[in-house]
């Protein structure tokens, strides 16, 4: 292997480090600096907040009124709202580290927070509005249920559909801690409650929504989960209703309307919260470069016009990235991945190929010639470096989601053309046999991609799939075990040479990736049993040239 590192290499770790530098001097690229912005932001807006709910007239908000706001309550609302900001930053530190690193994802938890808050003290104030105009002569006791009508889900769900279930759940129990600031001191146990009940449960429903469908449904059943809790919190809460209950005139009236009261509860707590959700998530997408699991669903429908095109110009590759889609999606399931982004990035992850389909022997039909034979191996290195460029431009003309453009990015990372790096060698040696002189050295860094490397678990795992489902065609006997020396072979040198460096992949989730994916190829290429009069018809092709191996290994299909 030529250890030495070219020149052109050279200048441009040189430009890296440059740029770098120059970056280090400006304020606003310091992570620190920046992550203590957004949290002084958050906590001014979200103290802001608390004012404003405890200075409402009313029975709902016992406390403080505005013209004598003391200081002691202040600053145990500073204390707790630096509590539920701890309790953020340590959650997502053991559950989403990699959100943690980001700046423009904390930015997002944290604007979600604060909008949480303002949808919490929306839904206190229209509640307390609401039961005279709706409900008239309805017992004085209905607005002490306001507190249990905060939209909960609102700030959690978003920020697993935005960012994942880690971020989800971290924002989901910081918003549980926080919602003290905003209810009154004898509804604040059971708020709590309520809200860490939708802090753990609704992330992990919310991975798994993929349409609207789904998420109004996951916000309805967190509505009837809430509406449950509401009934279970009313007795010790809500004196005048007990009281309406037991009026001379009887329970009738008063039952009737605490049953609208609390439909109307359940509608206030969850109608907000998915109308909120499903207005903002195209705006955060955009502004922060996120992508849910709503908007990668649309790209997984193979009647897309940039698939149909694949299927139609380059049938090969279409294949082939169906393949690899389905194997990344398999793997990603067994190790808790995004099974989903791997889908979508599987089909999307060759469409540079559509420049030039004829470039790659996928998509040669028998009998073609392969024009690679005539080229030199470096000009048929660039020429396939080329389809990871031009597959992020038809992403950025199809309007692909930003992780889908990443994997396309880096599914290559930069590792080896290994064929055309032997080919060059292999000439290099020749010529040095005609001259009688000591071969060429071979630049490696001319036959490898240009990167960047995998630098997340999805961008490794479609990796991984695309070079394992490539080398599987190359089996002359695809048994199981021929197939697990295979991938172990190559998640073992796509490591050793540094691919998996910049991803957060673990040993572990490595070791049980290798596993799925034999498993998935074993069935995927098993061997076929040959009909039985297959030795009989079986003659030999006459053009056949190098191809498999023998008629009686090659059965009807």
């Amino acid at each position: 292997m030529q250890t030495g590192i070219s020149r052109t290499r050279l200048r441009r770790i040189s430009k890296m480090r440059r740029a770098r530098a120059r970056h280090a001097k400006i304020p606003f690229r310091d992570g620190n600096f920046v992550a203590a912005l957004v949290c002084a932001g958050a906590f001014v807006a979200a103290m802001a907040l608390a004012f404003l709910s405890k200075c409402r007239p009313g029975p709902c908000m016992a406390g403080a009124q505005c013209g004598g706001f003391p200081l002691l309550m202040l600053g145990t609302d500073a204390a707790i709202l630096a509590s539920s900001m701890a309790v953020v930053r340590i959650l997502l530190g053991m559950l989403a580290p990699e959100i943690a690193a980001r700046n423009s994802r904390l930015l997002l938890l944290a604007i979600l927070g604060v909008a949480g808050d303002a949808l919490a003290v929306g839904a206190f104030r229209l509640a307390g509005r609401l039961w005279p105009l709706l409900l008239p002569g309805s017992p004085a006791g209905f607005p002490e249920l306001s507190p249990f009508l905060a939209p909960t889900l609102f700030a959690p769900v978003a920020a697993t559909l935005l960012a994942g279930p880690g971020a989800g759940v971290s924002l989901g129990v910081g918003m549980a801690v926080q919602s003290i600031l905003v209810v009154p001191r004898e509804a604040a146990l059971p708020v709590v409650l309520v809200s860490l009940a939708a802090a753990v449960a609704g992330p992990p429903a919310a991975a798994r929504v993929k349409d609207r469908g789904g998420l109004f449904r996951l916000f309805l059943c967190g509505g009837a989960l809430q509406l449950l809790l509401l009934l279970c919190s009313v007795p010790p809460f809500a004196s005048g209703i007990g009281e309406a209950l037991r009026a001379p005139d009887g329970p009738q009236p008063a039952l009737l309307a605490f049953s609208l009261a609390l439909g109307c509860a359940a509608a206030i707590a969850v109608l907000p919260s998915y109308v909120a959700t499903a207005a903002t998530l195209p705006v955060f997408e955009h502004v922060f470069a996120a992508c849910s699991n709503l908007r990668l669903a649309r790209f997984a429908d193979l009647r897309t016009p940039l698939l149909e095109r694949l299927a139609i110009d380059a049938p090969g590759t279409y294949h082939h990235s169906l393949l690899v889609a389905n194997l990344a999606s398999a793997a990603a399931e067994r190790i808790g991945a995004n099974a989903l982004l791997c889908l979508v990035g599987g089909y999307y992850h060759d469409v540079g190929k559509l420049s030039n389909p004829a470039n790659f022997t996928e998509n040669h039909s028998p009998g073609d010639a392969n024009p690679h034979d005539s080229l030199p191996p470096n000009l048929s290195a660039i020429i396939l470096a080329s389809h990871v460029k031009d597959g992020i431009g038809q992403a950025l003309d199809n309007n692909l989601p930003a992780p889908v453009r990443q994997i396309i990015r880096e599914h290559h990372g930069t590792s080896k053309m290994a064929f055309f790096l032997a080919k060059a060698r292999d000439l290099a040696a020749a010529k040095a046999a005609e001259t009688g002189s000591q071969p060429e050295p071979v630049d490696e860094n001319q036959f490898r991609y240009p990167g960047p490397r995998p630098s997340s678990v999805e961008s490794a795992i479609v990796s991984i799939a695309d070079s394992v489902e490539a080398a599987s065609r190359s089996l002359d006997r695809p048994s199981p075990a021929a197939i697990e020396k295979l991938v172990d072979g190559i998640v073992s040198a796509k490591a050793a040479d540094g691919q998996f460096d910049e991803s957060p992949l673990t040993y572990a989730e490595v070791a049980d990736l290798r596993r799925a994916f034999a498993s998935a190829l074993a069935t995927v290429r098993h061997a076929r049993i040959a009909y039985p009069d297959a030795d009989k018809d079986a003659k030999p092709d006459a053009n056949a040239g190098n191809t498999a191996p023998d008629a009686k290994q090659q059965p009807a299909r």
